[in-house]
């Protein structure tokens, strides 16, 4: 009997490991996928773009490497247009494909923790995976970084495969699947770079402590490296071509560039500001953290740390070297910057640290067994990984580790979903005004023309905030800053803005045209509090702004010095055949001194141009020397159309000391890609109008 028992007990015993394995990861499918639209409560401008490029790709706009956001591989924003081809673009689309990815992880992390150490392991790597808020905050999130420790856990786990294949034919297709995975890697995420050091380093310490695998694995480790570098040749031949487009580097490259030039402060501060960031403080930021939170909780944090000793203290074990190189390599990108965000630079150590926290439960509970059973708390090495014919493990132990898991969960829950979910300083960050108003205009039946004034008009900012959460293609919406420019569109608009007051020097042409239409609400600590909604007839306040406008420049080919002589130009002036000035306003009129003087130029835009291009407004006294000036167009030229017409207010802070006399504004554009400036006609190079001006005394 007791024999037909101990039988049952083998065969069922796996299929309630299977039932916890399966319900672990229901949970956490459920916390990844639950609220996933409201939080995070808004999209940063770096998931704005992921969201844009990836449905730019369905429209055949295919790069091998993405420069906005100062450049960004490629392969997360195809997996997100993969996704988008199906549901269509949108917030829940672009984090869903990173849930994906998420949970790939959680997959090859627990499939390697039961290769490497068995069942117990992987359901404490499971659980942790699951209650963690490091995880959990970067499965939520549409960045590409999330893709890099799927397929780095996905290299490991086939690389595992090959190290104990029974016969060369699976050791050889575990070595390709290894380098297959890795090479991907390399078009995920910056922090990859050096992690096909990881298997060389391996190779060394092989070398080191057990030369026999060496014998048996170094040329499919080699393989491993070779093809995932062959995989990788086209994203950095690329890029050795066009140097210009990794501005990330140069960004976060500081310490590096001083420790060339002999001074090593820099990196060391960087190492002793980042050491600490799993164990009790990490990112200051609350971007992706509450701000000092630790990438570990307690209960992880030394699980964490008995791994990590365990680890050290068997180091002959391979797979205990490995997974030590691997968290040394994952950790490496956050050491070598500054400590900002470094729980996004150390993602790619995120499956090393948990396998070392499943390595560490793994121990506690064996010793823990062994106490039970009156036995030496210090086993045998290789039966305190491998032996699981001990008796089942005291109600006990297993009731405190499942509270400590439960509560540790919780903790973390509310961490994520209201600590940080609700927080004011997140809110703004994930822009959630913006993609309120999105989902406004998307419930709205009214398609009349659109203005909508923001503190980030820029093409790669709000505009593709707003462009994800949007799936109306009916709406012509135009962006500007609204404290210094404003577009008139034709017949009633709808005016949007973040604040009830207009500049001074617009509000003659928006107060008495405009009647109060909706008024969004946010919360009384957000920034901003409320958007503004109101009709606005563009129409009637552009014909109101022409009629006090000045018409006549002064223009003389070669753009000479004042006083030479310049011919009077009546508006419009054309600029590059691109936007015609339609006049100007001076105020005051007559500015003296100290004073700010404000330009305010009204333009017609005649043709779209491709190029990001900038106003200038020079004050040059009588003998062409630059007293003062402003250069920046706050209509951006990114979304115009012939027939767009827009005013910009330029404000120049005269001197002080500045004399009394006649001065003058020049105005005109240019390309900030090479400052290259437009021409007003294509016959003689003139490039700029002139506008007088006296400085009473």
């Amino acid at each position: 009997m007791r024999l037909c028992g101990n039988i049952a007990a083998v065969k069922t015993r796996p299929k309630y490991r299977w039932v916890v394995l399966t319900a672990l990861f229901l949970l956490a499918f459920a916390l990844r996928v639950g609220n996933l639209e409201n939080v995070p409560p808004g999209l940063t401008h770096d998931e704005a773009a992921n969201g844009h490029d990836s449905a730019a790709i369905l429209r055949g706009v295919h790069r091998i490497y993405f420069p906005v956001g100062y450049g960004r591989e490629p392969f997360y924003n195809y997996s997100v247009a993969a996704v988008t081809l199906f549901l269509g673009q949108g917030i829940f689309t672009l984090r869903i494909a990173t849930v994906f990815w998420s949970l790939l992880t959680w997959i090859t992390t627990v499939a390697l923790a039961r290769r490497w150490w068995g069942w117990r392991a992987a359901l404490g790597c499971g659980a942790a995976l699951t209650v963690g808020f490091w995880p959990l905050m970067m499965a939520r999130v549409g960045l590409r970084a999330t893709t890099l420790p799927a397929l780095l856990a996905a290299s490991a786990l086939a690389y595992e495969h090959a190290l104990s294949a029974k016969t060369t034919r699976r050791a050889w297709c575990g070595y390709g699947l290894a380098g297959v995975f890795l090479g991907a890697s390399l078009y995920t995420y910056m922090a990859s770079r050096g992690m096909p050091a990881l298997y060389l380093t391996f190779l060394l310490g092989l070398a080191l402590f057990d030369r026999q695998l060496l014998c048996r694995t170094w040329k499919g480790t080699l393989v491993v490296v070779l093809l995932a570098g062959a995989i990788a040749f086209p994203l950095f031949h690329y890029l050795a071509v066009h140097p210009q487009l990794e501005q990330r580097i140069a960004q976060l490259g500081g310490a590096i560039v001083a420790l060339k030039a002999g001074d090593w402060h820099p990196l060391w501060k960087n190492i002793s500001d980042s050491l600490p960031m799993l164990l009790w403080k990490a990112d200051p930021y609350w971007l992706y953290n509450i701000g000092g939170r630790a990438a570990l909780e307690p209960l992880l944090a030394a699980l964490f740390i008995v791994g990590v000793v365990r680890a050290v203290l068997h180091l002959r074990d391979r797979r205990n070297l490995f997974v030590l190189l691997w968290l040394g390599g994952g950790l490496a990108p956050a050491f070598l910057t500054t400590v900002d965000y470094n729980v996004l630079h150390a993602i790619a150590a995120m499956p090393a640290v948990f396998l070392l926290v499943a390595l560490g439960l793994e121990t506690i509970t064996n010793c823990e067994l062994r106490i039970a059973n009156h036995e030496s708390p210090i086993p045998n090495p290789q039966s305190l990984i491998t032996d699981y014919r001990l008796p089942i493990t005291p109600y006990v132990l297993r009731f405190t580790l499942l509270l400590a898991f439960a509560l540790t969960g919780v903790e973390a829950g509310h961490a994520y979903f209201v600590t940080w979910g609700q927080n004011r300083d997140v809110r703004v960050l994930y822009h959630h005004h913006v993609v309120a108003l999105g989902r406004y205009l998307e419930n709205s039946s009214d398609s009349a023309p659109i203005v909508i004034t923001s503190l980030y008009p820029g093409e790669f900012h709000d505009p593709y905030t707003m462009e994800v959460t949007l799936r109306r293609e009916d709406l012509h919406i135009r962006w500007s800053d609204g404290r210094s420019a404003l577009f008139f569109p034709y017949g009633e608009t709808r005016l949007f803005t973040e604040t009830q007051s207009a500049p001074e020097a617009l509000q003659p042409y928006i107060v008495p045209y405009v009647t109060p239409e909706t008024t969004l609400t946010l919360r009384a600590d957000d920034i901003p509090t409320a958007i503004y909604g109101v009709r606005w007839d563009a129409e009637a306040a552009w014909e109101a702004l022409r009629g006090e406008l000045s018409t006549t420049v002064y223009t003389a080919p070669a753009d000479p010095s004042p006083p030479a002589t310049h011919t009077a130009t009546p508006c419009p002036v054309v600029y590059g055949e691109v936007v015609a000035l339609q006049g100007y306003r001076l105020i005051p009129p007559l500015p003296r001194p100290g004073e700010t003087l404000t330009l305010l130029t009204a333009w017609e835009v005649q043709q779209a141009h491709p190029a990001e291009l900038v106003l200038f407004t020079h004050l040059l006294n009588a003998e062409g020397d630059i007293v003062t000036q402003v250069d920046r167009l706050d209509a951006p030229a990114w979304q115009w159309q012939a027939g767009d017409r827009f005013v910009q207010v330029h404000a120049l802070s005269l001197p002080p000391d500045a004399p009394p006399g006649n001065y003058f504004l020049v105005v005109g554009l240019y390309a900030r890609a090479g400052l290259q400036r437009l021409p007003i006609n294509e016959t003689a190079p003139i490039t700029r109008a002139l506008i007088p001006v006296e400085v009473a005394p």
